[in-house]
C-alpha cells in the first residue's frame, strides 16, 4: 500500500465515508424509520422494510450534490445551505423514471424513490438528477409549500411548474412523456386563464373530474416554451420574472395576477416573504389521496375535500 492509500485509508476510519465527498452546501439525509420527522407530511406509502447499502447512498448523495453545485452556478440566488431528505416508497414512478420530489419550505426537499423500478439504485440516477433539477428551481424562485411566496391561482401554478419542467428538460437532457402537452393545449391555457382565484388545485394541477391529468403541469410547460418562442429568452432568464409577466410573454392576459404573483428575484430564496399561494391552493384537496411528487405523476386519487 502507498503512502497516498494508506492515509485516505486512515482519513475514512476516522471520518467516515460520507464526509469525504466533494464539498456541497447541501445536507443529505435518508429517512429509515418510522420515527424519522419530517419537514412536511410523510409519505403514506414509506418502504421501511428496504434499505440502502452505503455504497448506495453515496452514490445517492453524490448525485444530488452534483446537481446542486451545478443549480447554484446556474442560479446563484440558490439559499446557503440546502437539506435533502430521501426515502424509499413503494410506488410505481415509472412514468418520472422512479423518483419524485417535493419543495416543502424554503431550503428543505423531499425526495422519494421507487423500491419497485427496476435496476435498483444505478438506474434511478438520471431521475434524481431530473427531480434535482426541478425542485432545486423550485426553491429558487420561492415556490414551496410552506414559505411559499406566491399568490393564488391555478396560472400561478402553471407557469411556476412549467419553469421548473423547462429547466430540468434542458440540463438533462430528458423530457418526460408524462409532460408533453397535447395539440389543444392552447384552449387548456385559455381554461386555466378563466378560473377563478380559488379553483381547486387538485383538480387542475393532478387530475380532473374529466379524466384529464396534470392539466396545470402540462400548460405550463406549454406557456413557458411560447414565453421563449414570443421573447428570445432563455428559461432562466425567464425564471426572474413573476408569473404575470410570463403570462404576458406567452400572449395571455397576466394583468390579474401582478399583485398576487409578485416575485422579487433580487431577494432570491432568501426571502421570508408568504403569500397565500400553494398552502392555500393544497388546503381544499383532501390529502390523503394525493402523493406529491416532482413533475405531475403523483395522483392516486386527488379528491376535492370540500
Amino acid at each position: 500500500m502507498t503512502l497516498r492509500a494508506f492515509a485516505f485509508a486512515w482519513l475514512t476510519l476516522l471520518v467516515g465515508p460520507f464526509s469525504i465527498a466533494a464539498q456541497s452546501d447541501v445536507l443529505v439525509q435518508f429517512a429509515e424509520t418510522a420515527a424519522f420527522e419530517f419537514r412536511g407530511a410523510p409519505p403514506p406509502d414509506l418502504a421501511l422494510h428496504e434499505t440502502l447499502s452505503d455504497q448506495e447512498k453515496v452514490r445517492i448523495e453524490n448525485e444530488i450534490q452534483g446537481v446542486e453545485r451545478e443549480v447554484r452556478r446556474l442560479m446563484p440566488a440558490l439559499a446557503d445551505e440546502i437539506r435533502v431528505t430521501v426515502v424509499l416508497v413503494d410506488r410505481d414512478l415509472r412514468s418520472v423514471g422512479g423518483v419524485s420530489g417535493r419543495a416543502d419550505a424554503p431550503g428543505e426537499l423531499l425526495i422519494e424513490l421507487s423500491t419497485t423500478f427496476e435496476g435498483g439504485v444505478p438506474a434511478l440516477l438520471p431521475g434524481l438528477s431530473r427531480a434535482m433539477f426541478h425542485e432545486l428551481h423550485h426553491l429558487v424562485r420561492g415556490w414551496t409549500i410552506v414559505g411559499n411566496r406566491f399568490g393564488p391561482g391555478i396560472p400561478i401554478a402553471a407557469v411556476n411548474e412549467g419553469l421548473a419542467d423547462v429547466f430540468a428538460d434542458e440540463q438533462t437532457g430528458v423530457v418526460l412523456a408524462a409532460n408533453e402537452y397535447p395539440e389543444q393545449v392552447s384552449a387548456w391555457a385559455r381554461e386555466i386563464m378563466s378560473l377563478p382565484v380559488d379553483a381547486s388545485y387538485g383538480d387542475w394541477m393532478f387530475e380532473h373530474p374529466d379524466g384529464r391529468r396534470a392539466i396545470g403541469y402540462r400548460t405550463g410547460r406549454y406557456i413557458v416554451h411560447q414565453a421563449m418562442a414570443n421573447s428570445g429568452k432563455s428559461v432562466l432568464e425567464l425564471s426572474e420574472l413573476s408569473p404575470a409577466e410570463i403570462l404576458d410573454l406567452a400572449g395571455l392576459d397576466g394583468s390579474r395576477y401582478d399583485q398576487m404573483g409578485a416575485w422579487d428575484p433580487e431577494s432570491g430564496a432568501r426571502s421570508t416573504r408568504s403569500a397565500l399561494g400553494r398552502a392555500a391552493l393544497f388546503a381544499s384537496v383532501d390529502r390523503v389521496g394525493i402523493v406529491a411528487v416532482h413533475g405531475h405523476d403523483l395522483v392516486e386519487g386527488a379528491r376535492d375535500s370540500s
